[in-house]
């Protein structure tokens, strides 16, 4: 993330500027109803351009905006908004250090003294023992000695010396983060083991209580055997009281560190499990379109689903097994030292383990995929049976599509059935195993106790002690199966992460700023995939600013593709396409997308409420632009006539009960909210009426002039609004020129290329 400045285009007004003083009025403002979300507060501060009277509702709320204008951040103040959590009306220390590393700034805590912070590390936010955070801002020039920090608990900026308080210091770095989505640098990591370094901290805390815990763990046995050795044996209880206080402290502490290590794996698990969700999401939004949307929606949930494994591993039993594994040859060692070669006997069992799992796994593995793929397989029925379910019933299609159903349940029974089989083998194998294992020991130490080599203590000793060995060892052998899934989760989660995602490198929004609307289509190509025929070949295309395109053609022609292409969904892979001399290839994806307007050609919206949906092309659009744009797609007078309005919540279901023109209005509002200077609509007539396309002709007249409109459409009453027009037939252009003449090569009246 760069720290140029950025402004957003068309208004400058709308930027939070690096130059302005941090007064005390930044932070003090009227009392809001504490109901308010600090996202929604700061937000209509920033639509209403009133930053001035903004009252923060916590300390390290209050540290925000002179935190960020300290450090020079000066972007857009649509991304400070995005930055924010949703719907919180309260910042914690750890919510701030997340705005500020999605803004792409890292905090690296130092605890310190206050006054022994070097002027050379500000601006830094200090956090003393009370919780009391004071923004360091600099140090003060007409002052020797005196610093400039901004108070939180206070609200204003002061001058002074600063004491000695302890507390610790975060100091703010620049870099380029994944949150920013900049161009990625390839690593020779894999992401999964960078991520895994993140802890390694956490990971030497683990080992170091997993230690302390076997070595209490083997001191049962002994204690065990002393009694039978020292206490019963000679008859002597004198020890006995001292032997049972120090077991029941060693008992203590045991409990006290597996409470402490639970936790730690707990938050090491919560840690991982929000840090593979958001990352592995955020990878998803910013590849690019044709590497997802190909994809079904089952297969894409299913996948992102695998990775909840990684999570559940660190979550189950199966960490605290690999913890213990480690520490195994501890014991065996110890089983060697009081019982002598009973200790091969876990040895032997180990190998035993090994070779049936190298023979049995893999057909179990198998059968647990093939589960997999037929549970898959099953949950793509469901979902295509329920977002088609007025299909099948308006076919009467319901005893075929249940016989369906039938199929893929008993495929996935059996399967399950195959797989349970394979897992009771390895249940069964293992506990024989042990069982056989724990046998061979006694056997071993009776003989021993008859030969005189051992004492009966020893080989009760010996007897909890293999228990112990062979437990983790048998956990590990019926884990074999999660281990696999794990595994192969974290190589996708690595080839996910390696995809390379949509340019985002923040320059190209400086050279968007005054675009007038020029597009520039040079003989493109595109293909969908290398042994796919080609979807468009050498199209030519010029849209001067203020001019209506209109793009037709029949089914399949290449219509969508070129508008999505123009978009910026698709990048051509022949000739050149610009926007205002710029090739879209080298500009920020988001400023691109910010900078056109494009209506797909089924709207989709989601959940939230009405103004939430049209204000997604532009976060800072006022209530105003909201009743603006509605009353210029002809939406206005409807949405006032629902109960809440714009607040009216839709999406999900909500969407069926509204009517295609209203749901296309919505789509239409949430393009034009934003001020971008290209507009394009594809198939805006599809599902309209007389009336609704009345009304989108009148939209289409108003916009021509004012802004470069492509049209994808087959409607005569659209093309002849337009200034010219292209005919598409099978990715060729078979005409381009007036629209008149544009519509008689539609039914054949001319021939290509007249």
């Amino acid at each position: 993330m760069s720290t140029d400045v950025v402004k957003e285009q068309p208004n400058a007004d709308d930027q939070l500027s690096a130059d302005e003083p941090v007064s005390v009025a930044d932070q003090k403002i009227f009392e809001d109803d504490q109901n308010d979300a600090l996202s929604e507060v700061l937000t209509a501060a920033l639509r209403a351009d009133s930053l001035d009277d903004l009252q923060s509702g916590s300390p390290y709320s209050a540290c925000l905006l002179p935190l960020l204008r300290s450090l020079g951040w000066n972007h857009y103040a649509r991304e400070l908004i995005e930055a924010l959590p949703h719907f919180s009306d309260y910042l914690e220390l750890v919510d701030l250090r997340n705005i500020l590393v999605r803004l792409g700034y890292e905090s690296m805590p130092r605890k310190t003294r206050l006054n022994q912070v070097s002027n050379e590390l500000y601006p830094c936010l200090f956090v003393d023992e009370d919780d009391k955070p004071l923004v360091l801002l600099s140090a003060d020039e007409e002052h020797e000695g005196q610093v400039r920090y901004f108070d939180a608990l206070q609200g204003e900026e002061l001058v002074g010396h600063l004491d000695n308080r302890k507390g610790c210091a975060y100091l703010f770095t620049h870099i380029n983060t994944t949150h920013g989505q900049t161009v990625s640098t390839k690593s020779s990591a894999e992401w999964f083991d960078q991520l895994l370094g993140r802890f390694r901290n956490l990971f030497g805390w683990l080992l170091g209580m997993t230690f302390l815990i076997n070595l209490i763990t083997m001191s049962v046995p002994l204690f065990i055997m002393m009694v039978y050795d020292k206490v019963i044996g000679a008859e002597s209880v004198d020890a006995l009281p001292t032997m049972v206080a120090g077991i029941i402290l060693l008992l203590i502490s045991d409990i006290v560190l597996r409470y402490f290590r639970g936790r730690l794996m707990g938050n090491m698990a919560g840690r991982m499990d929000y840090l593979i969700g958001v990352e592995t999401f955020r990878q998803i939004l910013s590849l690019p379109p044709i590497l997802t949307e190909r994809s079904t929606m089952a297969a894409q949930l299913a996948r992102l689903k695998q990775f909840d494994s990684v999570r559940d591993f660190f979550t189950g039993p199966n960490a605290s097994t690999l913890l213990d594994l480690p520490f195994i040859p501890l014991m065996i060692a110890l089983i060697a030292f009081i019982a002598g070669w009973a200790a091969i006997v876990p040895v032997v069992m180990l190998l035993l383990f090994m070779v049936f799992g190298l023979m049995w796994l893999p057909v179990s593995a198998g059968r647990v995929l093939r589960t997999g793929q037929a549970r898959n397989d099953k949950q793509k029925m469901l979902i295509q049976s329920l977002a088609g379910r007025s299909e099948i019933k308006g076919a009467a299609a319901e005893q075929s599509w249940l016989g369906r159903f039938r199929e893929y349940s008993a495929e996935s029974s059996t399967a399950n059935y195959k797989a349970a089989v394979a897992s009771s083998v390895i249940n069964a194998v293992s506990q024989a195993g042990v069982a056989i294992g724990s046998l061979a020991v006694l056997v071993i130490g009776v003989y021993s106790v008859m030969a005189g080599d051992m004492t009966v203590g020893a080989l009760i000793a010996t007897m909890v002690l293999i228990g112990k060995v062979l437990s983790p060892i048998q956990q590990t052998f019926l884990s074999f199966g999660r281990f696999k899934q794990v595994m192969a989760a974290v190589k996708q989660l690595n080839q996910l992460m390696k995809l390379d995602v949509e340019k985002n490198s923040r320059a190209s929004s400086v050279m968007l700023s005054g675009l007038k609307g020029r597009i520039g289509i040079d003989r493109i190509s595109f293909r969908y995939s290398p042994n796919s025929d080609p979807a468009l070949t050498g199209v030519s295309l010029v849209a001067e600013p203020g001019e209506m395109v209109v793009i037709t053609g029949d089914t399949g022609s290449g219509k969508s593709t070129l508008v999505k292409l123009i978009a910026g969904m698709y990048k051509p892979q022949a000739g050149s396409l610009t926007l205002d001399e710029h090739d879209i290839r080298q500009l920020n994806a988001k400023d691109l997308r910010r900078a056109i307007a494009y209506v797909p050609q089924n709207a989709q919206l989601f959940h939230g409420t009405i103004a939430q949906n049209i204000r997604m092309n532009d976060v800072l659009a006022t209530d105003e632009d909201l009743r603006r744009v509605a009353e210029a797609v002809g939406i206005l007078d409807d949405i006032l006539a629902l109960p809440q309005g714009f607040e009216t919540s839709i999406g999900d279901e909500r969407t069926r009960r509204l009517t295609p023109g209203f749901v296309h209005g919505i789509s239409m509002a949430r393009a034009f909210v934003c001020s971008a200077p290209v507009v394009i609509l594809d198939e805006p007539g599809a599902s309209l009426d007389r009336e609704g396309d009345m009304k989108l002709v009148s939209q289409l007249r108003a916009l021509k002039g004012k802004k470069t409109v492509l049209v994808v459409t087959h409607r005569p009453s659209h093309i002849r609004l337009a200034d010219k027009a292209i005919v598409l037939d099978k990715g060729l252009t078979k005409f381009a020129g007036e629209p008149e003449q544009a519509l008689q090569v539609l039914v054949g009246g001319l021939r290509e290329g007249k």
